[in-house]
């Protein structure tokens, strides 16, 4: 760097997350005091979060040393490095030994000199390829992260998204304030590693041009077609192939009959209506969260807002500025846990640093990814804390009293609602829910929580059980989603007529790897049953996943055959072992106030009991044993 603001660059270090600094430093210059600082383990106070920091005592130097390196022109760097010195800094990071299963994923977590998540030939690119197509449902993430993978691989694709537009979940939520709730340091792929992001938690409009730039720069949509739906898709055993029908914005049908049927049809795809008595008969506006009426301005209006889970509470705030007066109706409370800066831009500084000292954008993601590892402990029932009278593990109830005492200090001026904001389940039970001002906007004085059940909704509002009632202008419907209707609305036959319905009839919706199903050939799901990672992130979950889906298809043309088939053995085995590894965690035993993680029979069908490390190894590459060719 040859020209530089010196306070630019004294207030980029002052921003630096301290071990991420460190690492890069050691990673370029190999000097043996960055590696001898060492880390310790600290709490984020009100977070189920540690994070590894450097000790203040090492301050000064690290932040002096990061000066002189940021201001030499002639600073050494290295980032084509080897999956062995990737290794070695690893160790640095956490000042611990990695596993093989560890290094491997950290390298292509890490991706310094390009993308490690790309699907392969083993042998070239075969002729057979040449008459293949890939049918992708949805446009959402998956669906981006798959049609580049079949891109690469030199494979026909066609994307079919009922919807106008790339985004999948991002293209329907579009109530005031959405953003995401995980920061996009790792909410993003691993293939675009220098997205110029302006939010570490981007609202929704920033998502989309994320989007955007995505689609544009590797060209998709030539090859998708929008406000079509697919309606029904059965497999012929004569041809292997899919018979697919569609249906175009107009009803116009068309029949189409691809080698591969992939669903990316996602989790969050179909909303939940809550089933209460009189909703069809209220007489004002009345919308789901995914179907916010744009042109309707309740400013000044009456609004009530049915539920208080992550999308309730964040647009809590929002409507609450403009609204006369909001009634907060809850059913079941849930934790809250702060996040700092979570609606702030990312300050100038951050952003020259990650734009200007290489490798510790990289370092920065792996920050986040492996505080969300950590985070794994506090899922486990620990039977000998139990015994002692805890409730879950020691780590889990202390996050659960931090949180307890910040509901009573945040509402210490409405008292009466402490007892109705405290869960009677363990945090991360359910999903926790990031404060986007909820407590305090629950203080302002047009608005109140409503924890009676509702009795129903008449023509001028909202009765609840105490025979209260109250009227509005607006109901907002916050009651989340349809999360067990999985491939919904789309009818799937097999072989021999078997629907997937009679196949998920008896325990839900199930599936091998959450990818594949017996008596399905040539189908495959993005991010299907039991996908619900315990930690990392969900872009690299689906850079893994689609690698793994491209590689079951790469195999089946290599091998001569027109059809892959998961062998029936090989799926229950696996889900007898899902079934046993889901006893040591808490989500069936504590039900998180009837989470969206439990389908109706009980049973996890959103989480995975498998820890990070031990999913990535299942999922590296399809072993062709488990698979039937024809």
């Amino acid at each position: 760097m040859k020209q530089y603001d010196k306070q630019l660059v004294l207030d980029a270090i002052e921003e630096a997350d301290m071990n991420a600094l460190r690492v890069t430093l050691y990673q370029h210059t190999r000097d043996s005091r960055f590696k001898d600082m060492g880390v310790e383990l600290k709490t984020i106070p009100g977070t189920p979060y540690d994070i590894l920091a450097v000790p203040e005592e090492h301050h000064d130097t690290l932040k002096e040393a990061a000066f002189e390196y940021l201001t030499n022109p002639e600073a050494p760097v290295r980032t084509h490095l080897s999956q062995e010195e990737v290794r070695e800094l690893i160790d640095v990071f956490d000042s611990t030994p990695a596993t093989d299963s560890v290094a491997r994923f950290a390298y292509e977590e890490l991706a310094f000199d390009g993308y490690k998540r790309s699907a392969a030939w083993q042998n070239g690119r075969p002729s057979a390829a040449d008459d293949f197509e890939v049918l992708i449902i949805g446009a959402g993430f998956s669906a981006i992260v798959c049609a580049i993978q079949l891109q690469g691989l030199g494979i026909r694709y066609r994307i079919i998204e009922r919807h106008g537009d790339f985004g999948g979940t991002w293209i329907w939520n579009a109530y005031p304030d959405a953003r995401v709730d995980i920061t996009n340091f790792i909410y993003s792929f691993t293939f675009e590693p220098d997205y110029p992001w302006q939010h570490a938690f981007a609202p929704r409009e920033e998502l989309l041009k994320y989007v955007d730039h995505l689609v544009e720069k590797y060209g998709l949509r030539t090859h998708t077609t929008f406000n079509t739906k697919v309606t029904r898709a059965e497999w012929q055993e004569e041809t292997a192939r899919w018979q697919v029908d569609l249906e175009g914005a107009d009803g116009t049908p068309e029949t189409i009959q691809p080698n591969i049927v992939l669903s990316c049809a996602g989790l969050f795809s179909t909303a939940k209506l809550p089933d209460i008595e009189g909703i069809e008969t209220f007489n004002g506006a009345m919308f789901h969260t995914t179907q916010w009426d744009q042109d309707y301005d309740y400013t000044g209006k009456r609004v009530a807002i049915i539920g208080t889970g992550s999308t309730g509470s964040q647009l809590l705030p929002r409507v609450a500025e403009k609204a006369e007066f909001v009634s907060v109706y809850q059913r079941t409370p849930n934790w809250v846990t702060p996040v700092g800066r979570y609606r702030a831009p990312i300050p100038e500084p951050r952003k020259w640093l990650l734009a200007n000292l290489p490798g510790y954008a990289n370092w920065n993601r792996y920050t986040f990814v492996q505080a969300s590892v950590r985070n794994q402990e506090l899922q486990y029932l620990d039977e000998e804390w139990r015994a002692k009278g805890g409730k879950i593990n020691e780590k889990n109830d202390n996050l659960r009293e931090m949180l307890i005492g910040r509901i009573k200090h945040k509402m210490a001026a409405k008292p009466e609602y402490i007892e109705h904001l405290i869960p009677d389940f363990a945090p991360l039970s359910r999903r926790i829910v990031v404060d986007n001002g909820f407590y305090d906007t629950l203080l302002r004085d047009n608005v109140e929580l409503v924890s009676d059940p509702i009795d129903c909704i008449t023509p001028a509002g909202i009765r609840s059980d105490d025979g209260i009632q109250r009227n509005f202008d607006l109901i907002v419907l916050a009651a989340g989603f349809e999360v067990e209707r999985y491939l919904w609305p789309v009818t799937y036959v097999g072989r021999e007529g078997r629907t997937i319905e009679e196949l998920w009839s008896e325990d839900g919706a199930r599936a091998y790897v959450t990818m594949t199903l017996p008596g399905f050939p040539n189908f495959f799901m993005m991010y299907g049953p039991n996908a619900g990672v315990r930690a990392g992130s969900f872009h690299s979950a689906v850079e893994m996943l689609s690698r793994y889906i491209c590689s079951a298809i790469t195999q089946m043309i290599e091998n001569g055959a027109t059809s892959t088939e998961l062998k029936r053995e090989v799926y229950l085995d696996y889900n007898k072992r899902l079934d046993e590894g889901m006893t040591a965690l808490l989500w069936e035993e504590e039900k998180g106030g009837k989470s969206y993680y439990l389908n109706q029979h009980g049973k996890s069908g959103v989480n995975m009991p498998w820890r990070m490390h031990e999913f990535y190894d299942f999922i590296y590459e399809a072993d062709p044993s488990h698979y039937q060719h024809r």
